[in-house]
């Protein structure tokens, strides 16, 4: 890429010398801006640089504590949900074995034609 990018340069300056177009390499390009001067770093910002490490520390055991004391009084409702999740689980994992399902639907079948109970959807 450098290389396209010096050829490129080599042919653009033969060309402007065949017409006539001499610019110096050291002439700044028309329409750029100086870079702003650096500010000094006053020593309050320097004192304040200090202390935002422990704010943060801080801000998280905050919200470590609040997590910790919401999920203590809500235990009960995350105990049952957590139950919920256990059943339907088991649930969908009995869904997972072919074989017991095919005897369920046998059993409903054999249930229909000896006892007379139908099962419809």
């Amino acid at each position: 890429m450098q290389k396209a990018h010096k050829t490129a340069s080599r042919l653009w300056g033969t060309v402007s010398q065949l017409k006539g177009n001499h610019a110096t390499p050291d002439a700044q390009p028309a329409g750029l801006l100086p870079a702003p001067a650096a500010l000094p770093a006053s020593s309050s910002s320097r004192r304040r640089a200090g202390w935002v490490p422990a704010v943060y520390a801080v801000g998280g055991a905050l919200m470590a504590s609040a997590l910790a004391g919401t999920t203590y009084n809500r235990r009960a409702d995350i105990k049952t949900g957590y139950g919920a999740l256990t059943e339907h689980m088991q649930y969908v994992s009995a869904l997972w074995d072919k074989d017991a399902l095919v005897e369920r639907v046998r059993h409903l079948v054999e249930g229909e034609r000896t006892h007379g109970v139908v099962f419809r959807a």
